[in-house]
């Protein structure tokens, strides 16, 4: 039996979710059902190792600030994009939380 690579047994397990019939499909390729199914479980395990890989935290600190500000708007959605990062804040946004924001965003990971 030859070996596949993971490109290839992605197409099987594509046909398996469309007809759910394990054996059938293990028979026409001449692979044994167990192997496709541990296939399957490999490469969901991938995608969700790759998706814990793409998420980053930023670490935010919030420090008292000598200004005092006037009180904050709830009427505010504050949108910050770095790179690939985006976060979004919805209600009352206090120049403290815009500032720790921006700061936090600026320092590299």
């Amino acid at each position: 039996m030859s070996r596949h690579g993971a490109e290839w047994w992605a197409e099987r397990i594509e046909e398996l979710a469309q007809s759910g019939d394990a054996d059938g499909i293990a028979r026409r390729y001449g692979v044994r059902p167990k192997t496709l199914l541990w296939w399957r479980s490999e490469l969901r395990r991938r995608e969700r190792k790759t998706e814990r890989a793409a998420t980053r935290l930023l670490p935010v600190v919030v420090s008292p600030s000598p200004v005092r500000v006037a009180a904050a708007s709830t009427d505010v959605e504050l949108v910050v994009e770095v790179g690939p990062t985006r976060m979004t804040m919805r209600g009352a946004v206090t120049a403290e939380h815009l500032a720790a924001l921006v700061a936090a965003s600026a320092r590299a990971c």
